[in-house]
């Protein structure tokens, strides 16, 4: 299941940017995960559950965005969201394109509380 190796990747990440910023606990990941990214969101939610359950990220939230599939028409250059399949240009019918989104995951934001002077956390 590559779904638990890239969530890893992404709380170590995660683990680092908090870090950097002096987190006192990590409250929740936005992950945008795109149509074609060949991952399955349920795979991804069931890892960060199981890989979150101590330390500064225990109880955080994950929010997963779904990125639609857009492709550019090699004929016309009109961008367009795919819906279905065979993609055919919805301004000139051409069937040549070019993905151009939709295969990406990436971590959007994260939401930490920092650590105050008397080492508790604060809102921030």
């Amino acid at each position: 299941m590559h779904e638990t190796a890239l969530m890893q990747n992404l709380i170590a990440t995660v683990l680092q940017v908090a870090e950097k910023h002096n987190a006192a606990r990590v409250n929740r990941v936005v992950l945008s995960v795109g149509k074609l990214a060949n991952v399955l969101p349920e795979a991804l939610s069931f890892a960060f559950e199981a890989l979150t359950q101590d330390g500064i990220m225990k109880g955080a939230e994950l929010e997963i965005k779904h990125l639609p599939a857009v492709a550019r028409c090699d004929s016309c250059g009109h961008e367009y969201q795919v819906d279905e399949w065979p993609l055919s240009c919805p301004a000139c019918q051409s069937r040549s394109f070019v993905i151009t989104g939709g295969e990406e995951v990436y971590l959007e934001s994260i939401d930490c509380v920092e650590k105050s002077v008397h080492g508790e956390g604060s809102e921030g």
